[in-house]
């Protein structure tokens, strides 16, 4: 969606540790060798240390139990996607705040300039006919009321009333010119309609249309699949989608690649671009108007400066942020319904997210703690996982409305149970400098 769009290229980041050098071959011995016929098939790795190691050299790991393969690849590249705003937010938005604080301080500068007779008469003048400032206050709140009400609709699906300025036809034209400005970027990397990753795509994504009206038809779609280690896929108002290289490698599996599609169809479809614009708007509005008042009333530029910076922060952690986190929320659940009513095994969903969070901690390289939800344009990976989980009960309503086979005995979680559970000793013993090879195995669940 438009909010979270556009990322820049990264290239893979080097694993480092503060401490001391491992041999990744020996981690990878250590955590496979009590299981070895029972669980894990490694490919072979390089024997560069961990300070030297590529991060997926390190967690490029095939996982066998019992005929389901798990492949878990993990890439150092953000996944979130920021925005290539129309000209309109690009130029008016900072325009606006800038003619904002310089007509504030401009104010302010007069006011002071005049003696006190004049300021004195000008207090005056506003006790004395209060009434005419109070209907102009009450006349624009209440036409900002009426304005807010009357765009008022309700959001497909989920019947959520939101706040709406923009048409389909205006947010389809900013669309298509961000697709042009990316495709441009991208134009030598994407994979042909004969290559295996685009292939892949397409067959989850017509699976997906297939079994919900709501996406169809399949032409509204554009699929683009590009060549790039970015841990990223997004879909365009107007149904560009694009899904790259990174995000494939991730989500190893039809079922956990269905999951990603169906929650950024699902963005589409509920039509966050033009909520998330919309809303926009209304923040700017109450921004500047902060603004301003702030180089009114504050008397010393530099306070003002840094007041100004404080109140979009605030803002943007109390209003802006928490929206964006809803919005994710809302597409997580719509998604989870799109992907069970196409028949995927659902509970991938919970083990994708759980591979979301080792990648956002080996990218921060951050193992003890990361950034809290509440700066975040995001639900929190584990968070996500949980709630996936917990909305199980009501995926299998959903298969079973459109009679789909029963699920697998063995459910894709405990595996990732055991993998988890290895990837965190291995991480904890390279921070501390271990030899894997000396560390016991009395509390393995290998042993159990």
């Amino acid at each position: 969606m438009i909010r979270r769009i556009f990322i820049s290229t990264s290239n893979f980041t080097k694993f480092s540790t503060k401490h001391a050098s491992i041999e990744s071959s020996q981690i990878f011995k250590h955590i496979c060798q009590p299981c070895l016929k029972e669980v894990c098939n490694f490919k072979s790795l390089t024997t560069k240390s961990f300070h030297n190691a590529n991060f997926t050299d390190f967690l490029d790991l095939k996982c066998k139990r019992n005929g389901h393969i798990f492949q878990n690849w993990f890439h150092t590249s953000s996944r979130q996607r920021m925005p290539l705003p129309p000209v309109l937010v690009l130029l008016i938005k900072p325009l606006a705040k800038i003619g904002a604080a310089v007509t504030g301080r401009s104010v302010r500068l007069w006011f002071r300039r005049l003696s006190p007779e004049q300021k004195s008469r000008i207090t005056s003048n506003i006790k004395h006919r209060w009434y005419i400032f109070a209907g102009c206050g009450a006349a624009l709140v209440g036409g900002s009321i009426l304005f807010y009400v009357s765009h008022l609709e309700e959001t497909p699906v989920t019947g959520r009333q939101r706040f709406i300025i923009f048409t389909q036809e205006q947010i389809n034209k900013i669309s298509d010119s961000e697709a042009k400005m990316i495709e441009e970027v991208y134009q030598e990397k994407y994979y042909t309609k004969t290559d295996a990753p685009y292939l892949r795509v397409l067959d989850v994504a017509k699976r997906l249309v297939e079994a919900n009206p709501e996406l169809q038809p399949f032409d509204k779609w554009t699929i683009n699949v590009v060549k790039d280690p970015l841990v990223n896929a997004f879909v365009l108002p107007n149904g560009h989608m694009f899904v790259f290289d990174g995000i494939l490698q991730l989500a190893n599996t039809q079922d956990q690649l269905a999951i990603i599609l169906g929650h950024e169809m699902a963005h589409n479809v509920l039509g966050h671009g033009i909520e998330d614009l919309s809303y926009g708007r209304i923040l700017d509005v109450f921004i500047i108007s902060c603004i301003a008042a702030l180089w009114f009333v504050i008397p010393i530029d530099s306070i003002a400066v840094i007041s100004h910076w404080l109140s979009g922060k605030v803002i943007q952690i109390t209003t802006k942020l928490p929206h964006s986190r809803q919005m994710e929320k809302e597409a997580d659940k719509v998604g989870l319904k799109f992907a069970s009513r196409a028949c995927y095994d659902v509970r991938e969903g919970s083990v994708l997210w759980q591979k979301m969070d080792y990648n956002q901690k080996l990218l921060e390289n951050n193992f003890e703690g990361k950034l809290p939800e509440w700066i975040q344009t995001h639900p929190d990976s584990l968070k996500r996982a949980r709630h996936l989980d917990f909305l199980l009960p009501q995926a299998e309503e959903w298969r079973k409305e459109m009679k789909c086979p029963a699920l697998p005995d063995k459910d894709p979680r405990d595996c990732f149970k055991i993998i988890s559970q290895d990837i965190e000793n291995a991480l904890l013993a390279s921070k501390t400098g271990q030899n894997l090879n000396k560390v016991p195995q009395k509390s393995s669940i290998f042993h159990k």
